[in-house]
Parts: C-alpha cells; sequence; structure tokens
C-alpha cells in the first residue's frame, strides 16, 4: 500500500473517531477539540483542492474545445475567403481579355490537364457542356492564343491547342500585311505555311490572328517569329517558324470566347 493511500484511511479514521467522540460526549474537551481540529481542516483543505483542481480540469477541457472550434472555423473562413479571391481574379481577367482581345470572352475554365509535348498537345477543362462550354469555342489566356474546344461532355471538354499537329489557323503578322496558315510542329512550335507576304517578314515578328477560316477572332496573339525558312526564288509565299506565346504547359485556367 502506498504511503499517500495510508495518509487517507488515516485521515478518514480520525474523522470517524470524531464523530464517534461527540455523539457520546456531547461537547468534547477543548483539548480533544484542537487534537482533532487539525486532521479536519487537513481534510476540507483537501477536498477544496480536489475540487478545484477537478473542476479547472473541465475548464481546460472546455477551453482547449472552444479553442479547436475556433481554429476551425477561422480555417474555414480563410478557404471561403481564398474561393472568393480567385473567382474575383477570374472575373477581372475575364473583363481584360474582352477589352484586348474579343468582346466574345464569356468564361474562364480550370485546366485539369495537360498533354503538351513533342508531337501535339492536348489540354482537358473542368467545366463542360452543363457551364455553356460548345465545341469550336476559340481558347486563350492573356499571353496570346491556346487553341480551340474540340469536344464537349456534360462536366469537362477538351481543348486541341495551337502545337497539335491537327491545328489549322488563320494568321498574319502584325504590322507585315499578308496572310496564311498556321498548322503545329513537333518541337512545341508552329509552322505558318502558303504565306503570301506584303512586307518581308523579320524574326521577332509578332504573328496574330487572321479571319481566314472564320473560326478565331482576329488581332489575338499567337506568338513571334523564330526562324524564317529558305524561300525559292519563285515561290508566292514562304514559311517560318513560330513559337507560341502562351506556355501550353504550366496553364491554369484559360478563357472561353463565343463561336463566330
Amino acid at each position: 500500500m502506498s504511503e499517500r493511500l495510508k495518509a487517507w484511511y488515516l485521515l478518514l479514521a480520525l474523522g470517524f473517531v470524531t464523530l464517534l467522540l461527540l455523539s457520546f460526549l456531547g461537547r468534547p474537551p477543548a483539548a480533544l477539540s484542537s487534537a482533532v481540529a487539525l486532521p479536519q481542516r487537513l481534510v476540507y483543505t483537501a477536498s477544496v483542492n480536489l475540487r478545484g483542481f477537478l473542476e479547472g480540469g473541465r475548464d481546460r477541457r472546455d477551453l482547449r474545445a472552444e479553442v479547436v472550434r475556433l481554429e476551425n472555423e477561422l480555417a474555414t473562413s480563410r478557404a471561403r475567403i481564398r474561393t472568393l479571391e480567385l473567382a474575383n481574379a477570374r472575373y477581372a481577367e475575364t473583363v481584360k481579355l474582352r477589352v484586348v482581345q474579343s468582346p466574345g470572352v464569356v468564361m474562364s475554365a480550370p485546366v485539369v490537364s495537360a498533354g503538351v509535348g513533342a508531337v501535339g498537345g492536348t489540354l482537358e477543362l473542368g467545366l463542360g457542356r452543363a457551364a455553356g462550354v460548345l465545341a469550336d469555342m476559340p481558347v486563350t489566356v492573356a499571353d496570346g492564343l491556346v487553341g480551340v474546344v474540340t469536344r464537349v461532355s456534360d462536366k469537362t471538354a477538351w481543348v486541341r491547342t495551337l502545337v497539335d499537329p491537327a491545328s489549322s489557323i488563320g494568321v498574319s503578322v502584325q504590322g507585315r500585311g499578308g496572310q496564311g496558315i498556321a498548322v503545329g510542329e513537333a518541337g512545341g512550335v508552329v509552322r505558318v505555311t502558303d504565306y503570301r507576304e506584303e512586307t518581308p517578314v523579320e524574326v521577332g515578328d509578332v504573328v496574330e490572328t487572321s479571319s481566314r477560316g472564320g473560326l478565331f477572332p482576329r488581332g489575338i496573339t499567337v506568338g513571334r517569329v523564330v526562324r524564317l525558312l529558305p524561300k525559292d526564288a519563285n515561290a508566292l509565299t514562304r514559311e517560318f517558324l513560330v513559337r507560341p506565346s502562351a506556355n501550353l504547359e504550366t496553364l491554369l485556367e484559360v478563357a472561353l470566347i463565343r463561336p463566330l
């Protein structure tokens, strides 16, 4: 038996003896009262301290529970604020693109997966027919053209990017005039073919969409000329390579334009 337990038993015994003496003697002698007063005070003090300890423990548990509840509420509020911030940023980007690219920009969509590589590229979007996404919607970002929507399900859409070999986009060179067709090329570039130039094209020139083909709004940046291909002396057209302005492998959000 531990010393602490022995002490408790002793205190309880003294209290019991005190009750017996009081019942037989009536008013106990002063000496006896003094002898038993100290153990009684100890028992009382110990009980008060024990009650205070238990109540303090309960209060601490309640406080910890309240702290956990408030922390959860704070995390939820922060998540809601972040959602609103992202929604506001998407709206602001949509408004900006309506001004600088096309008034037909109708929505933005998250990119949930990208398959851009040396051969070609596709993007999977996190919105589909239920959100108003349609096939043949041009897809763009602030840096420039991305591609066009080719397939749509209820909640998902797939984009054929401009570096896909199946891609075909009518283009012109900014400030130079002329028109041609841009098709996807190995290495993540675009080859402009059948280009009838009005003024000689130079490396670094900006290539943008034209009205040729009728699929894309005119004036959306495609990229910059990175290489002029050799031209036959008797040829009426020329070819050159263009590096897309949009980084197709790191896109998080894209804008969709109403089909023409």
